[in-house]
């Protein structure tokens, strides 16, 4: 008993003598923001609203089962569509961007519906950027979305099909058991979304831990390496993904900078769920932008 005693006073000893003095005052006294919105320019406010496709092109990895298609045109959902805008509404946007690069197409429809010719089609551009922006009296909805560099430039660099092409899994036994368990993430969020409300499937999509496990997916799987004999470099992963969907991503939030949004406007970008971690890093990274939360808007 006395030696376990003397073992606890040592360490404890050990513990005291070892420990370093931080003072952690100073440290959180010296916040970044302290200097970089100390000036003219003030933080444009901006909320990020993730959708799932209302259509179900089903053009992603997952294809969701027509069992499991939620029917926004239904009057219930129609109700909990006006429910979600009236969440949205809340934040009183300015402007509203959605995911199209169709930007004359969207501007012809908008007009025809402002002036009660169109009738809101099913996507989610229009059940809820057309339908937020014609209740608020918008005069236009800015369409920003784009082609990555790797589309872009296809033709013109033949290296870029190479990166898709005759490729080796880094391991795939890793690709295959993160596919089939995001697989049996995909079907049960399905499963889910179907006994909740809009506004409920909103707010879930909006989660700092889905959205997370969301970017998750591309950097869990299909990060692929060049076969032995091809001369190529190993990284044909990381410059896959950085060329199409980062890239994308990127160029999406450079076009709304290029609308130039001004410190009085409250921007609301419109988008599928699975470009938010991306946008999401890029609005919370930088000082121009104030993120406001969705769930922050209930009452």
């Amino acid at each position: 008993m006395k030696n376990k005693y003397l073992l606890f006073v040592f360490s404890l000893i050990s513990c005291t003598v070892t420990a370093q003095k931080v003072n952690w005052k100073k440290i959180n006294s010296f916040k970044p923001d302290n200097i970089l919105l100390n000036g003219e320019r003030r933080p444009t406010k901006v909320l990020l609203l993730g959708a799932f496709h209302f259509g179900y092109p089903n053009l992603d990895g997952h294809k969701t089962d027509s069992s499991k298609y939620i029917d926004v045109k239904s009057p219930q959902r129609q109700k909990e569509m006006q429910e979600l805008a009236d969440v949205v509404k809340r934040f009183q946007p300015t402007r509203i961007y959605v995911e199209s690069n169709h930007e004359e197409w969207v501007d012809s429809l908008y007009e025809a519906y402002k002036k009660g010719n169109y009738k809101l089609g099913r996507n989610e551009i229009f059940q809820l950027g057309f339908r937020i922006a014609g209740q608020l009296k918008h005069s236009k909805i800015y369409s920003v979305d784009t082609w990555p560099f790797s589309n872009e430039f296809s033709r013109k660099y033949s290296w870029i099909d190479s990166l898709w092409e005759n490729n080796l899994p880094v391991d795939s036994v890793r690709d295959k058991y993160w596919a089939a368990k995001y697989s049996e993430w995909y079907k049960a969020t399905d499963s889910v979304e179907t006994g909740m409300t809009m506004l409920e499937n909103f707010l879930l999509m909006a989660e700092p831990t889905t959205l997370q496990r969301m970017h998750g997916h591309y950097v869990a799987t299909g990060f692929n390496t060049a076969r032995p004999d091809s001369g190529a470099n190993g990284q044909q992963g990381p410059d896959a993904l950085s060329i199409w969907w980062v890239n994308r991503n990127l160029r999406i939030f450079n076009n709304i900078l290029r609308t130039q949004p001004s410190a009085n406007d409250r921007i609301l970008v419109l988008f599928g769920n699975g470009h938010m971690p991306l946008l999401r890093q890029c609005f919370y990274s930088s000082p121009e932008f104030e993120m406001v939360e969705l769930k922050s808007l209930l009452k």
